[in-house]
């Protein structure tokens, strides 16, 4: 059944199927144990930049707040925009 399966696939891509089938006996769980520690690595740096630069943005807008000497209102307005730009990048 698994070959049918894996030939109608290469078959309509024209590429071997790719990948890890975790129900093999000859699994190797080590190599599996390596992929997912590299994946939560990359995602932990990913993480951590992104914090990073969201906070130059918050230190840029508190610049912006304190060079204008903006009052509540405009410093909220000010917050705001800041929030909508980061929430237009988030969705493109």
């Amino acid at each position: 059944m698994k070959n049918m399966i894996n030939n109608t696939r290469q078959n309509i891509v024209g590429l071997p199927v790719m990948g890890i089938d975790l129900a093999s006996p000859e699994l190797d769980y080590t190599s599996v144990l390596d992929l997912s520690l590299m994946l939560d690595t990359a995602r932990n740096e990913e993480r951590a930049n992104r914090a990073v630069v969201f906070a130059g943005r918050l230190e840029a807008i508190a610049s912006f707040i304190l060079k204008r000497e903006m009052t509540g209102i405009e410093a909220a307005e000010a917050l705001r925009i800041e929030a909508n730009r980061i929430q237009s990048e988030a969705e493109a």
